[in-house]
């Protein structure tokens, strides 16, 4: 019996070597597939990433690229690069880049828009000398100064806060609460044809008028009026018939306005400051016909846009609030209130949307904690204009990826 379980016993020991022989070397085998996959899918992966920044360089230092395809070879391997336009009026562009290693493909796409203004709750290039955002003021949103930011009291920010110099306290007694963080040292140059790049696309296929210097102009829901002078004949319009594309121009004019939008359009008014020109004046709210600060869903949207300022009339509608939902843009001016230092207390400016302006404008004065003329400010950021703009809404001259796909 000692010699037969011996014999068994190395029988059963040879059996269990084969097989876990067998599986060390199924093992092994898979393991250097596993390496071979990992190495393809790393060098694709490289491939496709490397094609991606290859054109979008060139779409970010040259954004006029026309729609093409690129061809490169890199590192043992070939890249296919297509860009396509998807959205002509909007300008938001397509990148779809194919990598081919041996036998493998892989892809990744990119969807790239202009970097409006509009997506800023409030930017300014300058912010005018001795202006301060007091305890009173509130801003959701991004928000950018290329100047100092100068706080009295308690200001609150709930977005990201980025300036280009330092943050200035009155009398070295204030405390901004900055709840989206804060960042210094950010500079962003505000655009000098944002207006008149818009009104190009206002003449091929918006509404573009050349020989008017004043003009009242009113949102009406699906139709528009407008007349020439402050007690002429009002002209009515279908709205979509007026401007098929959205944008309205107004060159060489002073351009008054109020009402109610639906629909998506930007106003682009030019004009030179020395004759009161290239300025639009809120005569009275204007406000969307479908409300997406309780309806996430409305597909509303307004732009103004001046070459010169942006400026809340000193009127009997504006003495008490005044309600704007745009994305407003005063490219060699101010956002503004008339008579801001001794019209009475008016109240809040209730905004939903956002202010860029060159150099910020006063809509107020105060002494301590209260407003003693003019406005104090409630901007609230319209959230659909970080990824959406109006119509031709000036931008930066840059682009940015809005979404990347792998």
């Amino acid at each position: 019996m000692g010699g037969k379980a011996s014999l068994l016993l190395v029988i059963a020991f040879n059996i269990i070597f084969m097989i876990a022989g067998r599986h060390f070397n199924e093992m092994a085998t898979r393991t250097t597939i596993n390496s071979v996959d990992y190495f393809t899918d790393a060098k694709l992966h490289t491939l496709t990433s490397s094609g991606i920044n290859l054109v979008a360089n060139r779409l970010f230092l040259k954004s006029t690229q026309n729609d093409t395809t690129y061809n490169f070879s890199l590192d043992g391997g070939t890249i296919t690069a297509v860009l396509t336009t998807l959205n002509q009026a909007q300008r938001i562009r397509q990148l779809v880049a194919t990598g081919t290693y041996g036998s493998q493909t892989s892809s990744v796409k990119i969807v790239v828009k202009p970097s409006s203004f509009s997506k800023f709750a409030y930017f300014s290039d300058s912010e005018g000398g001795n202006i301060w955002w007091t305890s009173r003021d509130t801003v959701w949103g991004p928000f950018h100064t290329n100047d100092n930011l100068r706080i009295a009291n308690n200001p609150v920010f709930y977005g990201k806060v980025t300036v280009g110099g330092t943050q200035i306290k009155y009398n070295n007694q204030a405390n901004a609460q900055y709840l989206g963080g804060y960042q210094e040292g950010v500079n962003i140059p505000i655009t000098t044809n944002g207006v008149s790049d818009a009104q190009t696309v206002a003449a091929a296929g918006g509404a573009n008028t050349t020989n008017q210097t004043l003009v009242y102009f009113e949102f009406r829901g699906d139709s528009i009026r407008y007349r020439y002078s402050a007690n002429g004949a009002w002209t009515y319009r279908l709205a979509s018939a007026y401007a098929p594309n959205g944008v309205i121009s107004f060159q060489n004019a002073e351009v008054h306005v109020k009402g109610t939008v639906k629909g998506q359009y930007t106003l682009a008014v030019s004009g030179p400051s020395n004759q009161n020109r290239g300025n639009i004046h809120i005569d009275d709210d204007l406000v969307y016909y479908s409300n997406p600060k309780t309806n996430p869903n409305s597909t509303d949207m307004l732009g103004l846009a001046a070459q010169q300022n942006i400026i809340i009339t000193n009127n009997a509608a504006n003495n008490n609030n005044v309600v704007i939902q745009a994305s407003m843009y005063a490219e060699r001016g101010s956002f503004t209130a008339e008579n801001y230092n001794y019209r009475p207390v008016s109240g809040f400016i209730d905004l939903y949307g956002g202010i860029t302006q060159y150099s910020r404008g006063p809509v107020g004065q105060f002494q301590g904690n209260n407003i003693v003329n003019g406005f104090s400010k409630r901007y609230r950021y319209d959230d659909r204009f970080m990824m959406q703009s109006p119509p031709a809404f000036p931008g930066t001259g840059k682009f940015e990826i809005v979404s990347w796909f792998e």
